[in-house]
């Protein structure tokens, strides 16, 4: 018998999508009179076919690049972002390559197709895509097409990487919901912190090889803060990947953290089944967990785990060197490291990564922490 907040889940999911269909009618009936925002996603593929992924949004017109921006600015796109109007039924037509593939946008506005490869630079990586939105009754106004990445491994890459994000590049305080929620809501990308020396470790992991390899963010961040985490890695120096988020809604509420990121990375290993992947994550929630259990299942396709140590409790870090040692016996490391230095050392060791990596991180130093505003002194006291 389902418990009564699996019930009231239901009941929830059941009232919201009925709700977000009505509304979809009327504007469609009414025409989009806001202008639309098309957001392709940064996609992945093989040798063979791409995946190429999106959202179809009411244009918010949140502003980019704001590099000191009150509290109340932060809180309005915060909520903006949250508050996404989807635009489902949208009729696209998507390129790849002298291809094209048209597509509607599903009930939450995001699209999704898969084409086939044909012609590839040798040694490259990422290849443009474009989306177009061709004119149609229900649209009151014209909208330009918009171009995505996608990354597409060369056959001579040696490994790829697989990272979170909360907490392992982004001070983020996830096992403190108060305060990670103060974060994300109060503070803008330009004002969010990365961990010391996490831009130079991945880029070394990422342009070190012969050819350059590829990286996934696999996270459980919701795909709203999709642009927000975007340009945060880019104003942070942080390699461009493929995100694999989690959708925002009632539903998700049943989805464990652990269930979300182990199908992703599943996804991304069946994929590419002759690469390896380093996996990176934080002992805050269960990426410890996730990944020694992808070890047990597919040994073959990682090289080493490093998990940066933001536990305060020493019974958490037991548990993990139980689990590194459980990962030993398939003679792959899990480092539980507290700086980025201390992972750096160990990709140097197996040959990841040049030793000069490690000369020039230790010139890295925490970033100066911004100050308090008045409003969260008092969300903290």
């Amino acid at each position: 018998m389902a418990s009564f907040k699996e019930t009231l889940q239901t009941l929830g999911e059941v009232v919201s999508e009925r709700f977000e269909s009505l509304s979809a009618k009327l504007k469609q009936r009414l025409h989009y009179d806001e202008p639309i925002q098309i957001v392709p996603y940064a996609s992945y593929g093989n040798q063979q076919r791409i995946k190429i992924s999106g959202r179809a949004l009411e244009d918010k017109g949140i502003e980019q690049r704001k590099d000191e921006e009150s509290l109340w600015q932060n809180l309005a796109q915060a909520y903006q972002r949250f508050e996404s109007d989807e635009i489902p039924n949208l009729q696209l037509k998507l390129h790849f390559q002298g291809q094209s593939l048209e597509v509607l946008t599903n009930q939450e506005g995001y699209f999704e197709a898969s084409l086939p490869v044909s012609d590839l630079t040798a040694g490259g990586l990422w290849y443009d895509y474009q989306v177009e939105v061709p004119a149609q009754e229900r649209l009151s106004a014209p909208c330009q097409a918009v171009t995505g990445k996608v990354q597409i491994p060369c056959p001579q890459c040696d490994f790829g990487i697989i990272s979170d994000i909360d907490d392992t590049i982004m001070v983020t305080n996830a096992t403190s919901t108060l305060s990670m929620m103060r974060l994300t809501f109060l503070r803008s990308p330009a004002s969010r912190l990365p961990f010391a020396g996490v831009n130079t470790f991945y880029q070394a992991l990422t342009q070190s090889g012969a050819v350059p390899r590829p990286i996934f963010y696999v996270s459980s961040s919701p795909w709203n803060l999709y642009d927000f985490l975007e340009e945060f890695m880019e104003l942070n120096h942080i390699p461009l990947g493929t995100l694999f988020l989690r959708d925002f809604g009632l539903h998700t509420l049943k989805a464990s953290h652990h269930d979300h990121k182990s199908t992703y990375i599943h996804q991304i290993m069946d994929t590419y089944p002759q690469l390896s992947f380093i996996l990176i994550g934080d002992s805050g929630q269960h990426d410890p967990e996730v990944y020694s259990e992808i070890v047990t299942q597919r040994p073959q396709q990682v090289k080493a785990i490093y998990i940066r140590d933001v536990s305060t409790k020493e019974s958490r870090d037991s548990e993990i060197l139980r689990l590194a040692e459980q990962t030993r016996e398939h003679h792959i490391d899990l480092c539980l490291v507290k700086t980025t230095s201390e992972a750096a050392t160990h990709a140097v060791e197996r040959g990841y990564i040049p030793a000069s990596v490690l000369d020039q991180l230790k010139t890295a130093q925490e970033p100066p922490h911004a100050e308090q505003t008045r409003v969260e002194s008092i969300i903290n006291a």
